[in-house]
């Protein structure tokens, strides 16, 4: 398969023995599919360490709009460049059902401290940064075809093991055009060309059926 890279989870960063610790300082919360997990502007004070499942990171314009940032994965951190007295930057969404660990803020820096994990916090909060200004790069300048197929592939790679069918994507039409700022038709007949490429079935449904093909789109 074509290789994708996608951003470095805090998991992989401070590796299994270390995550495993950090979930035990926290709460276990779950989240049914499309609950609102954070949402934009609130206060800070906590984060969450995702466990299980995907979420999606929306942000809202002042017309009302929801514009899709980015799909997170199990081993994400999600409301932590919040910090202490900052405000969401953010809404975040579940698609599955999801398990996360909460932590105050003032817990997880202990945590940080007593571990000796600071350094790897700055390279996974500067790793996201990267990734935003990739996104925005996106939406200024890649075709609807790149934009369609790449958040195609991360919502697949980054699907659980327990989905009861991974390759399908939890999305709708009327959804991504929302979430990407496009056209009804102009997904419709992007999806179309996906189809005849070999890169989605063909069906009412949004399922790949080929990950190396649905990666070739994303890279025109």
């Amino acid at each position: 398969m074509i290789g994708l890279a996608l951003p470095q989870t805090f998991q992989e960063l401070i590796g299994p023995s270390a995550w495993q610790l950090l979930l035990a300082e926290g709460t276990l919360r779950s989240y049914r599919p499309g609950q609102t997990i954070l949402r934009q502007a609130d206060p800070g004070g906590f984060l969450l360490a995702l466990d299980h499942g995907r979420v999606k990171l929306l942000a809202s314009a002042e017309d009302g709009a929801h514009l899709l940032l980015t799909i997170r994965g199990a081993g994400q951190l999600l409301g932590e460049l919040a910090g202490a007295e900052g405000r969401r930057t953010a809404t975040v969404e579940a698609l599955d059902r999801c398990t996360a660990h909460y932590l105050s803020t003032a817990r997880f820096d202990r945590f940080l401290s007593k571990h000796g994990l600071t350094q790897e916090f700055h390279r996974y909060v500067t790793g996201k940064f990267d990734q935003a200004v990739s996104r925005q790069v996106d939406l200024a300048h890649r075709s609807a075809l790149r934009r369609i197929a790449r958040l195609l592939h991360d919502t697949v790679v980054l699907a659980p093991a327990t989905a009861a069918d991974p390759r399908r994507v939890p999305f709708t039409q009327e959804e991504l055009a929302g979430s990407l700022g496009l056209a009804r038709s102009t997904v419709a007949d992007q999806l179309t060309t996906l189809r005849a490429a070999g890169a989605l079935t063909r069906g009412p449904h949004l399922v790949v059926a080929d990950l190396d093909k649905l990666t070739e789109a994303f890279r025109v």
